[in-house]
């Protein structure tokens, strides 16, 4: 009695949230705005995808902009950056979490959202600055761990290192047909490690002819 007088009414048990409904969610979210861009993204089309009823989605996302937003926030963090402080094989690892994240159907989603910057400019915007420049910048950090253990040479622009490596997993992603595209994501090391070397040869190469340009009187090194 007395716990039923200082609560009121005795609770009535709710049903157990379902587990696995976010990730459904999420991921077909990001496969429904890939397919069919912002004009056809809504609730009902990512509830079909999902195989659940709306109501789950309303009770948790605001709006289909928050929903979507969500969706990329999960897909962009199981991109994980780890520094080991092997700068080659930090590169590679990271390398293939983008093939494999981006070779994915829903990984064509956050180019459609680049490509629709126009569309929804205010959405654009906040993913830039809530989910992948953070992403970039902890990418950025790697490479300048990197550069004060002298694992690149001094001078070395991380930037331009990182533009190379998104580059190339762009475009083999978006010239791939999909067979290959399956292939990527189940298998990148393939196409991960030569990419990798080629970055990082290129930017000792850079540097040694920047070197000898400062300085025409020294040695070049010759290449290991």
């Amino acid at each position: 009695m007395g716990d039923v007088a200082e609560s009121g009414q005795p609770g009535r048990p709710g049903r157990p949230r379902d587990p696995s409904l976010e990730p459904r969610v999420v991921a077909a979210a990001l496969a429904v705005y890939a397919e069919s861009g912002w004009s056809g993204f809504n609730f009902e089309a990512v509830a079909r995808r999902a195989g659940v009823g709306k109501a789950p989605l309303y009770l948790r996302w605001s709006s289909k902009e928050d929903l979507l937003l969500a969706a990329f926030n999960a897909h962009t963090q199981a991109i994980t950056i780890r520094d080991t402080g092997n700068l080659r094989d930090d590169l590679i690892a990271y390398s293939c979490r983008l093939l494999d994240s981006e070779a994915r159907p829903d990984g064509l989603a956050w180019l459609r959202l680049h490509l629709e910057a126009g569309v929804i400019p205010a959405l654009h915007a906040t993913f830039s600055s809530q989910i992948s420049s953070p992403h970039v910048e902890g990418a950025r950090a790697l490479l300048n761990g990197a550069l004060k253990r002298g694992d690149l040479p001094a001078g070395s622009p991380a930037d331009l290192l990182l533009d190379s490596l998104y580059g190339a997993v762009l475009i083999k992603v978006l010239l791939s047909p999909p067979g290959e595209r399956a292939r990527l994501s189940a298998h990148p090391l393939g196409y991960a490690e030569p990419i990798v070397d080629f970055v990082l040869c290129a930017m000792a190469g850079a540097s040694r002819r920047h070197r000898q340009a400062r300085d025409p009187g020294s040695v070049p090194i010759a290449d290991a």
